[in-house]
């Protein structure tokens, strides 16, 4: 195989920046990572079965969580598998492979395609490995590993002759897991600004060329199996990918210290700043820009009840009491039924608005989630999911938010006037500033009764 250092980073770079990213492939990479994961994981065991005589257990399979509309993208890994095939029969080298791949798999994001390459070899692997495991003991097993070609393995003397090689590749499944889990975790840290976290942008700018060093690696591993599984005397030198990718895994943790550090002191000012913005006159704008956006550019409100079209602040909130519904999607029907009575009994003279709150959820199971709900009541829905956590800090400190839905009433001068639990809530009179004083009802009464008297001296007037 040759060299993993054949081209320099800024080679690859300049490679890959040819690659069109379209990003608009429909993933969520989180969940196949997660049993990925438990597929690489859970080899170690049996190998050390194999290569010691001894009966290792295979060790409980946590709860993965795997989301139900999770679907795995199985023709696309076959594929992959496919083109690593091809550099284990040395038809194309590495190099050419791995930019394949990426080029196949452009229109995911550059985590999505790390993780979908590794699922590619685990698809392999892990079948390898169950079939090596159970094959002296299982008709069909034992058929389908001599269909594969397997059974050289299956004595000792095989094993022992591939010792070095095989732990290698274990080896470098669990780095190359690390790298991917450290790449996901950038990926979702907020993102303030190259004026508040200048590492952070640094960091996502040199991913693509990391991802492309985990997919090298991975081809690799793929042309390692491959010569062990067809018991080749000469295995691959994969000491320089081991290296690299370590380099890589070390440079990723500090890079993530780094970030973690620069956001929590910007997270810090932002928690600060939103305290203090209540002590001022505000405008309402700026409030929501605190809470749900920090340091990100504020985007429009979305109008449920009018086709979910983008709309101004300003224009529908100014002068208005503004009722901010803070949860996640999981309210009840009783709840729903509140809202659309506290909507009908407020009028014009406020305005719903729901702060949508994510907390450990997928991103796209969530967005589909709060989109079902919100359409059932007449509201409008802030863009920004409420995840920062000088927002999340604020509401719990602020407004004691416990996980139940909380409306808070701010008023037309944008004061906090009030908050309270939604299943509190008995209509409009659970809000002291939409309450009638007593003058206002003696008034009421003046005009209703003035009403009536010109009512009826019209209808003798007309006779």
């Amino acid at each position: 195989m040759e060299a993993a250092t054949r081209y320099d980073d800024e080679e690859i770079r300049n490679q890959i920046d040819t690659i069109p990213v379209t990003g608009d492939g429909r993933l969520d990479a989180e969940p196949l990572f997660v049993l990925v994961e438990n597929i690489l994981k859970h080899t170690a065991p049996i190998l050390d079965t194999f290569l010691l005589g001894t009966q290792a257990p295979m060790g409980k399979i946590e709860d993965m969580n795997t989301s139900a509309s999770f679907s795995s993208p199985l023709c696309t890994l076959k594929q992959i598998s496919c083109m690593m095939d091809y550099k284990a029969l040395g038809v194309i080298n590495a190099h050419e492979t791995t930019l394949s791949i990426l080029h196949m798999l452009s229109h995911y994001s550059w985590g999505a395609r790390a993780v979908m390459t590794l699922a590619a070899f685990a698809l392999d692997f892990g079948e390898f490995w169950i079939l090596m495991r159970i094959h002296s003991s299982n008709q069909l097993a034992n058929s389908l590993a001599f269909l594969k070609g397997l059974l050289v393995l299956a004595e000792p003397p095989g094993l022992q002759k591939h010792k070095q090689a095989l732990a290698e590749l274990v080896n470098l499944n669990k780095a190359t897991l690390e790298v991917i889990r450290c790449i996901f975790e950038l990926q979702k840290l907020p993102n303030y600004g190259t004026e508040n976290v200048p590492a952070l942008s640094k960091t996502l700018d040199h991913v693509p060329v990391d991802v492309y060093w985990v997919v090298r690696t991975v081809v690799g591993c793929s042309a390692q199996m491959t010569r062990v599984t067809n018991d080749e005397d000469q295995s691959v030198d994969l000491s320089s990918l081991a290296h690299n990718l370590d380099s890589i895994l070390n440079n990723l943790k500090k890079q993530l210290n780094i970030c973690k550090q620069q956001i929590e002191e910007t997270e810090t000012e932002a928690y600060q700043t939103l305290r203090n913005l209540f002590q001022i006159h505000p405008k309402i704008v700026e409030v929501f820009k605190a809470l749900c956006y920090g340091k990100s550019n504020l985007q429009p409100l979305i109008d449920v009840s009018n086709k979910f079209n983008e709309v101004n602040f300003d224009v529908v909130l100014k002068h208005k009491y503004v009722l901010l519904l803070i949860s996640g999607p999981d309210m009840s029907d009783n709840d729903l039924r509140t809202l659309k009575q506290l909507h009908r009994e407020i009028g014009n003279r406020g305005k719903i608005v729901w702060v949508p709150l994510i907390v450990g959820q997928t991103r796209i199971d969530m967005e589909r989630m709060f989109r079902n709900r919100s359409s059932e009541v007449p509201m409008y829905l802030v863009q920004q999911f409420l995840h920062i956590l000088p927002g999340i800090k604020f509401i719990k400190e602020e407004w004691h938010f416990r996980n139940e839905p909380i409306v808070v009433v701010i008023n037309p001068k944008v004061r906090v006037e009030h908050w309270i639990s939604l299943q509190q809530i008995k209509g409009i009179d659970s809000f002291p500033c939409f309450r009638k004083k007593n003058i206002d009802v003696i008034v009421d009464g003046i005009c209703r009764c003035a009403c009536q008297c010109l009512c009826v001296h019209r209808e003798r007037t007309n006779v």
